[in-house]
Parts: structure tokens; C-alpha cells; sequence
């Protein structure tokens, strides 16, 4: 397994694209391109950021789908994450084996191959995987990296990590954990990470017996567990949020940890639905 890109659902591919790259050093992997899966169709473009691959999904003009689906429950956000894998046929078994939803499973002639997990089964994620001829293709290994930014991890909140430890170290391989959950924030929230498929997931969840700033909590009252947020490693965090100020969009929640660096937020207000934490470079990895 070797996870692939976070995919956010949006009303416009073209004004989402022109957000990131205009504050973010992204590079374009693939043109706005229609697909055809059996969930519908849609377009969707993706491009490299800070070493990760984030893709925009949009349904087709005056043909709702799934994404307008998706974002009349939830407004636009982070829709599913993708894992490649070598041989999805195996991956299935074990997981309907073990009770997981799995949904949307799809083949294609080019060997290529699709099924996802049911967001139910996943702790509110809908997980896909993506069989890929040629996973051992040397251009899958090394995506483009720029030294301005670091795609560091996504972060799911749930109502018990060693939960969710257990599901990912069950069903996902190569997978460990990096720091057990421990609170954090003045005891606000507890945090856990685990590597998962080559790429951090941060997990967070309300601390025992609840907390005076319980936004966890909050999160999960409203939209049930799932993705809350990603986080961008910056060495031009000043000029980035200085840029970001300057073109009206809303960053908020400043400040600098307990190692005197700096962290931010971009409100998923003005980055379609995409709450994006941006940490200084100096922070730890």
C-alpha cells in the first residue's frame, strides 16, 4: 500500500485550483479530466503539494452526482483519502472478512482496479484503494518535492484512538504507531499519530471526562468523526500568511508553541471547506 492523495469536493475545480497554487507551491500532476466510475461521473484535477498529492473533484456541469451529493450534506471538503495498492483483490477479502463495508469496487481493461471503504467502517473516512499496474513505476516513488512546504499529515477526529490504532494496524500495511495518545493543549484534546502506508495520520479526540475548549467534541456532535484538518509544513510561513492576509482570505487562530514556533490556521470558509493548519518549518515532523 502506498498512500496516493487526499481528494476535496468543490463546486468549482478551477477557482479551488486557482486558491492553492496562488498561495501554496503547487504543481499541477494532471490536467481537469472527466472519469467515468460506477458511483458517476465527475471531473477531477490534482497536483503535487509539499511532497503529497491533493486532488479536486467536481460533478459535470448541470449533472448532479455524487459530489453535489456530498456537498449539500457536508458543504465542500475533504471528500476521501486514496491508497495505491499492488493487488486489491486480497485487501478486500481480509477486510469483508473482518465486517468492513466495502463499496464502489469497480475494474477497469488496464488492470487498474477500485474499491472503497464504507466512511461507517472507517471511523467517518471513505478510504479508497487503487490498484495500479505499474505501482513499482520509479515516478510513483518521488514525487516532485519544493523546499517551501511540507505536506506533513491528515487529521481525522474520533471518539477513541486506540480504536482506531486498532482498525489501521489491522487493515493497513506498512503500518506503526508513533506516539501513543497523550492530551495536549492544556489537556483540551488528546493526539495520537500512526505511519500508515507511507504517509502520517494524526488522530485527536476529546480528553477524558471533557475539557473547557472541547472542539473534538464540538466536531463530531456536528459532523460525526472523520477528516478535520491538514496540516502544511512552511519555511516562508510569514510571507504565506502574509499573502493569505492580504488577499482577504481568513487566517485565524495565531500562535506559538510551547518551542517558539509558529502555527496558524486558513478557515475552511475561504479554503472550501478545508480547515489547513500551517506550521513554521522549525516544527517537529
Amino acid at each position: 500500500m502506498r498512500f496516493d492523495h487526499v481528494s476535496i469536493a468543490v463546486k468549482s475545480i478551477d477557482r479551488a485550483a486557482e486558491f492553492f497554487t496562488r498561495y501554496f507551491p503547487a504543481l499541477e500532476r494532471s490536467p481537469k479530466t472527466r472519469d467515468d466510475q460506477v458511483s458517476g461521473a465527475f471531473y477531477w484535477q490534482d497536483f503535487h503539494l509539499g511532497g503529497f498529492v491533493v486532488e479536486l473533484i467536481e460533478d459535470l456541469p448541470g449533472e448532479p452526482g455524487f459530489v453535489s451529493k456530498f456537498i449539500d450534506k457536508h458543504g465542500e471538503g475533504m471528500h476521501h483519502l486514496s491508497i495505491e495498492v499492488n493487488h486489491l483483490d486480497p485487501i478486500v477479502e481480509k477486510l469483508r472478512a473482518g465486517g468492513v463495508r466495502v463499496v464502489d469496487e469497480q475494474k477497469y481493461p488496464s488492470g487498474s482496479a477500485t474499491a472503497f471503504i464504507s466512511p461507517r467502517s472507517a471511523f467517518g473516512a471513505l478510504i479508497q484503494f487503487w490498484q495500479v499496474p505499474d505501482f513499482d513505476a520509479e515516478h510513483k516513488h518521488n514525487p516532485p518535492r519544493d523546499a517551501r512546504a511540507t505536506f506533513d499529515h491528515v487529521a481525522l477526529a474520533v471518539r477513541d484512538i486506540h480504536q482506531a490504532y486498532n482498525f489501521f494496524s489491522k487493515y493497513f500495511t506498512p503500518s506503526s504507531i508513533d506516539h501513543e495518545p497523550h492530551l495536549v493543549d492544556d489537556g483540551n484534546f488528546a493526539l495520537g499519530h500512526m505511519q500508515i502506508a507511507g504517509f502520517k495520520l494524526e488522530f485527536i479526540q476529546s480528553p477524558p471526562g471533557g475539557a473547557k475548549n472541547d472542539f473534538v467534541g464540538k466536531f463530531i456532535d456536528r459532523y460525526g468523526e472523520g477528516m478535520h484538518h491538514i496540516t502544511l509544513v512552511l519555511s516562508d510561513f510569514d510571507d504565506t500568511v502574509a499573502r493569505l492576509k492580504a488577499g482577504g482570505v481568513r487566517v485565524v487562530d495565531e500562535s506559538i508553541n510551547w518551542r517558539g514556533e509558529k502555527e496558524a490556521y486558513v478557515s475552511p470558509r475561504d479554503a472550501f471547506g478545508v480547515l489547513i493548519q500551517l506550521w513554521s518549518a522549525s516544527q517537529e515532523q
